[in-house]
């Protein structure tokens, strides 16, 4: 990872995604919803940060942007790392099999940091500083219920519980309450 360029979003993601329950919470909400990971870490960086929640509008234009990559690089290159993990190769080495794997896996994770450089690129309006947590926090919900709408989704109890652990490691100070509050859940 150190040829990658630095970046405050991919700093923030790669603390974020290895906070409890968070990448459970974001491949639940991959595999159940077509979200993509990366537009969820950008949902909760832009919050965290003091940004301003994205309208619909701002967030389909990065969609827009973004989707072509995710589904031309990022999907093929987790696809190939799945079948190389899930089958049964005949006549090769499984050593060789997991170092083809490995390869892969850095590639993929290679074109996440490229996305990730791309959408801060188009929407990184200035950091709010002295921005309350609590208010943070409700444009990091704010962002992802956005998200949801633009995915046409309409979240249910599952969805929220994954979010509220996304909340929650991204927003450590706030009590789990709050928090659960935020999101929708019944306290």
């Amino acid at each position: 990872m150190s040829d990658f360029l630095p970046h405050p979003f991919w700093n923030f993601s790669l603390e974020l995604y290895a906070g409890e329950g968070v990448a459970e919470a974001c491949l639940d909400l991959q595999e159940r919803r077509g979200c993509d990971v990366n537009i969820l870490l950008f949902c909760c960086w832009l919050g965290a940060s003091g940004r301003p929640t994205l309208t619909a509008d701002r967030l389909r234009s990065i969609l827009a942007a973004s989707d072509a990559w995710q589904s031309e690089v990022v999907k093929p290159l987790r696809e190939m790392r799945r079948r190389l993990k899930d089958n049964v190769w005949p006549g090769a080495l499984p050593e060789t099999v997991d170092a083809v794997r490995r390869r892969v896996a850095d590639a993929e994770l290679a074109a996440e940091h490229a996305e990730q450089l791309k959408l801060a690129s188009l929407h990184s309006p200035s950091p709010d500083r002295e921005r309350p947590p609590e208010k943070r926090l409700r444009a990091a919900v704010g962002n992802l219920g956005v998200y949801a709408v633009c995915l046409g989704v309409v979240p249910d109890d599952k969805d929220r519980k994954a979010v509220a652990a996304l909340m929650r490691a991204t927003f450590p100070a706030l009590a789990p309450p709050e928090v659960a509050e935020a999101v929708g859940l019944a306290a």
